[in-house]
């Protein structure tokens, strides 16, 4: 992926950091990627944005993609997208990155009181020579099993509706997939689950029970994902990773990943 030659400033007032910056179209192409992968359970098109609704469960399937330029006035579409929200008792959520449009969207969403959070990496990595299943006790599927779905809700605590809004989500996806648990002493202790669009593969979902932490269960999940996409035709993948989740982000630069750009929420209700 290409990236422009000068520094730039990268995300909301409250974590801005000086890094390479990549062209607005890479960044697009890989929120593309990402709305491919995780679909939500409605959404619309209005104008260049995509307004994705999912009951709330996960901000990406719940949230405005600002993603392409339109014709309408910046206020007319921010009142659009709030009408529709509240429509469904949701509050507004915006997805931004670098190459949100209009480019003045994120400070004009900060003046309307709409604050910035949840800042978080996007990482890429190409794929590398490894086998697939490189430890014992792992299991894979092109669907989602009912073991992953509550192993995953375990592990993540969900409650019951955000559990039916995730089975929802997966019947969604539309592209090849991966399905991983791995177990224990005939327990399941970590999942995770890939979503391949050669030459890309998404990575998400990766989760450990709190007990079975660093013990390389989440690697041997990964580095399963990762050989499955090479078969599919994939030669790099993609993620997202929280910044404060400084264990997850240790794993993935272990596996070669590093950030290519951030992306950041702005609601009035944080």
């Amino acid at each position: 992926m290409a990236r422009a030659r000068t520094l730039a400033a990268s995300g909301p007032e409250h974590g801005r950091v000086a890094h390479a910056t990549p062209l607005a179209h890479d960044i697009r192409r890989l929120e593309e990627l990402t709305l491919n992968a995780w679909p939500s359970l409605r959404q619309v098109v209005h104008d260049g944005w995509i307004l994705r609704f999912s009951d709330g469960y996960t901000g990406r399937a719940n949230s405005v993609q600002p993603l392409y330029e339109g014709a309408l006035g910046l206020d007319e579409k921010i009142r659009f997208c709030e009408q529709q929200y509240s429509l469904l008792g949701m509050s507004t959520l915006f997805k931004l990155t670098d190459a949100a449009q209009p480019r003045e969207l994120d400070a004009a969403l900060e003046s309307r009181g709409y604050r910035a959070f949840n800042l978080t990496s996007v990482q890429v990595a190409e794929l590398r020579d490894q086998p697939d299943d490189l430890k014992a006790g792992l299991s894979t599927s092109e669907n989602p099993t009912e073991a992953w779905i509550t192993s995953f809700a375990a592990f993540r605590s969900l409650p019951e509706g955000h559990v039916r809004t995730l089975r929802g989500v997966l019947a969604n996806i539309a592209l090849p997939a991966r399905f991983v648990t791995a177990s224990e002493a005939g327990e399941v202790v970590a999942c995770g689950m890939g979503v391949a669009e050669p030459p890309w593969v998404g990575l998400f979902d990766i989760g450990t029970r709190p007990d079975r932490r660093r013990r390389g269960h989440a690697m041997a999940v990964v580095r399963s994902i990762l050989g499955w996409a090479r078969g599919t035709g994939a030669t790099r993948a993609y993620l997202q990773v929280m910044l404060e989740n400084t264990p997850a982000t240790a794993l993935y630069a272990k596996l070669g990943f590093a950030e290519t750009y951030r992306y950041w929420y702005r609601s009035k209700r944080v």
